[in-house]
């Protein structure tokens, strides 16, 4: 079941939570031909994910699929559920749906989180 969602952009948001010893168990399986199956380069992807705030799925569920995805957190900082935007190749190019909607798509994420009662660092006072 790990591996299934290592193909979703969601699913590496959904990383976001997972604790590094969960890794060492995982066994990526190629799904589409540009999904991660090394576990260095997957860490590498989640750190990635972590700094950027949104993690991108760049056909690695399926030729011609991209989507975005932005974790949504609830007031104890967990990741419980995430926000996902997916598209096919031939309707938007990857660079478009990251930089015109992602940006969109974080504050869609951020929205839901707030709601559930989590707050950035820079506002907890």
């Amino acid at each position: 079941m790990l591996s299934e969602i290592l193909n979703l952009a969601r699913g590496i948001a959904d990383q976001y939570r997972w604790p590094r010893d969960v890794l060492a168990e995982i066994k990526p399986t190629k799904r589409g031909p540009r999904t991660i199956t090394s576990k260095k380069a997957l860490r590498g992807e989640l750190e990635k994910v972590r700094e950027a705030g949104f993690a991108v799925d760049d056909e690695e569920l399926a030729a011609g699929l991209y989507a975005i995805a932005a974790p949504v957190r609830n007031e104890g900082r967990d990741v419980v559920a995430a926000v996902n935007l997916a598209a096919h190749s031939s309707m938007i190019a990857l660079e478009e749906l990251v930089d015109a909607l992602g940006p969109h798509l974080v504050s869609t994420a951020d929205r839901i989180s707030a709601r559930l009662g989590y707050r950035r660092d820079d506002e907890r006072k």
